[in-house]
């Protein structure tokens, strides 16, 4: 009876205000649309884990001198918050992110502005943006040789958050019909001062760069360029393509004059040399009809070092044990450059995880492999990820480094670590 009541009553207001009604019903679908004028997110992170030390190894011999360590367990916690303000064609865009460690060795703690921007819509195809910005510039997964404006990506963990650069950007977007369906222009300046962008290159530069994209034929091209100021002119080009509905490939080439590296010299002193070089990247994704996803790449590190000039590096340290006078050396060596991810030449990667095996819900495991193809050292990850609780992801994760004496793998300080990360998103 009361369901009766209530059909009557809906049909007597619709005889009665049909056109108010609609108007209404038009309004609410519209503004169900909008974007609000505030939006916020961000989530807080507990990690332990262990480590298995190796310590017959140079890395060991650095992080830990003097000390008998077989393992080490450390806690560490973080948090991130995103959001955007906007009102009108003006929005101001923020990530900020804190973090915390404690070891045996010492507790630290670190918070800042990964992001801090705003943005104007000046026209329906053009917008102009200030302020503290992550650019995500190039096509590849673990590694990106045409990111001239961005830190370098943890190919462990390439999804991660990190932080911009203070930089003023435009872009301008173009569509049409045919083969070139979008054409953009993207210009940037990122100048460096003692205290701004400190750690982007040599201060008193403007650091213009420039980004041209084309989608072509069904084909995502960028090309890139980076002027000559605080590092030497870089330019490069990439691309992304899909060959069907379930596999893309994608590449990237770069060209770096002038760029200048940290290197051991025959005498076992450190000096900074100059040169040009060319990195590249090829690398595919493909997704199998059972929801596997595979990513493979393959990357030419143009700037990296030579397995002799890497062997000279490990017999240095080693050498620092029993003369004193070699262990700043081994340290400036290390802090310039030699122990910095992927420092070589020639590296493979690849990743294959599975959505719900087995129809197990919300896990999802997988394996990643990274592998340094001239010294045959490598780093295997197998990890399981499982989101089956409201706003709460578990990741339990394993790494192992394997690789014989003087291998950038095998020189690691830990030859194994396990980690939990519970991460809570709000």
């Amino acid at each position: 009876m009361r369901c009766g009541r209530a059909a009557g009553a809906v049909a007597l207001l619709t005889a009665l205000a049909a056109v108010p009604i609609a108007r209404a019903a038009e309004t609410f679908d519209v503004s169900a649309f909008e974007k609000k004028a505030f939006e916020w997110n961000g989530f807080v992170e507990l990690r332990p884990e262990r480590q298995w030390l190796r310590r017959d190894s140079t890395g060991y011999q650095l992080q830990y001198p003097g000390e008998t360590r077989s393992s080490v367990d450390r806690r560490s916690a973080a948090a991130e918050v995103s959001g955007v303000l906007r009102h009108g064609s003006l929005s101001f865009n923020f990530t900020g992110h804190a973090s915390g460690l404690d070891e045996p060795r010492g507790a630290d703690s670190d918070g800042r502005m990964y992001e801090a921007y705003a943005s104007w819509q000046v026209t329906p195809r053009g917008i102009a943006e200030l302020g503290k910005r992550a650019l995500r510039w190039g096509k590849g997964y673990a590694w990106s040789p045409v990111a001239f404006l961005e830190r370098p990506k943890d190919p462990s963990d390439p999804e991660l958050a990190r932080e911009g650069f203070v930089m003023a950007t435009g872009a301008l977007v173009r569509s049409f019909e045919g083969p070139l369906q979008t054409l953009s222009l993207m210009s940037a300046l990122v100048p460096t001062t003692s205290g701004l962008n400190a750690d982007f290159g040599r201060p008193g530069h403007l650091n213009p760069a420039f980004k041209l994209y084309g989608l072509v034929f069904d084909s995502d091209i960028d090309l890139t360029y980076a002027a000559r100021g605080s590092d030497g002119p870089r330019f490069g080009f990439d691309f992304s393509r899909n060959l069907g509905s379930n596999l893309e490939v994608h590449g990237e080439w770069a060209r770096t004059a002038d760029a200048s590296r940290a290197l051991l010299t025959p005498g076992n002193g450190l000096a900074m040399h100059t040169r040009s070089y060319t990195s590249s990247l090829l690398g595919l994704r493909y997704l199998t009809q059972h929801d596997t996803t595979i990513v493979f790449e393959l990357y030419r590190n143009g700037g990296g070092y030579s397995t002799s000039e890497m062997a000279q590096f490990f017999d240095v340290v080693r050498a620092s044990a029993s003369v004193s006078a070699l262990a700043p050396v081994a340290g400036r060596a290390a802090a310039q450059g030699y122990t910095r991810p992927n420092a070589m030449r020639r590296y493979a990667y690849l990743r294959v995880s599975q959505k719900e095996p087995f129809n197990i819900v919300d896990l999802t495991p997988s394996v990643t492999l990274i592998s340094n193809t001239d010294d045959h050292s490598y780093l295997v990850m197998p990890e399981a990820v499982y989101t089956g609780f409201d706003n709460l992801e578990l990741r339990l994760r394993l790494a192992l480094n394997r690789g014989g004496d003087s291998t950038e793998y095998g020189e690691r300080p830990a030859r194994s670590r396990v980690e939990l990360r519970v991460r809570y998103f709000f």
